[in-house]
């Protein structure tokens, strides 16, 4: 088992800025309902640029991030802990570069991962599915 940070990566046909808010503003519109913590109830997720991040289910919202970083003009960052304790959370990271011959390469990286954690950060299977939706939500 590793405590290596998981990598991902995928090119979308738009404008870094363009691919920041799909990824973030629009991150409820792309995200996998059975990713969340009561899927028959996912309504979306809001995230606030100078605080939490939140499924919401109804009337309820389900915190499992803060963000760290917010640079519509290419950068990311948030802490999470969808899936494990809040006092350990990860981090999630992501950029959003040109790509070679139009577009943006977007690379996710999901790090921070201590000792002890490494039957839960192999549970983090789908962040190539995730952006595969979230590709498919921008194009």
């Amino acid at each position: 088992m590793s405590l290596e940070p998981i990598t991902a990566d995928i090119a979308v046909p738009v404008t870094p800025t363009e691919a920041f808010v799909g990824f973030t503003a629009q991150m409820g519109e792309w995200w996998d309902p059975m990713l969340s913590p009561d899927p028959p109830t996912f309504n979306g997720i809001a995230i606030d640029p100078n605080g939490p991040v939140a499924s919401v289910h109804g009337d309820e919202q389900y915190v499992w991030g803060r963000v760290l970083k917010w640079d519509p003009i290419g950068h990311y960052t948030q802490e999470f802990w969808l899936g494990h304790a809040k006092e350990q959370p990860t981090r999630l990271d992501v950029t959003f570069t040109d790509a070679e011959g139009g577009g943006t390469l977007v690379h996710l990286e999901h790090s921070g991962w201590v000792d002890g954690s490494e039957d839960v950060r192999a549970t983090y299977t789908h962040w190539d599915d995730l952006l595969r939706r979230y590709a498919a939500h921008v194009s």
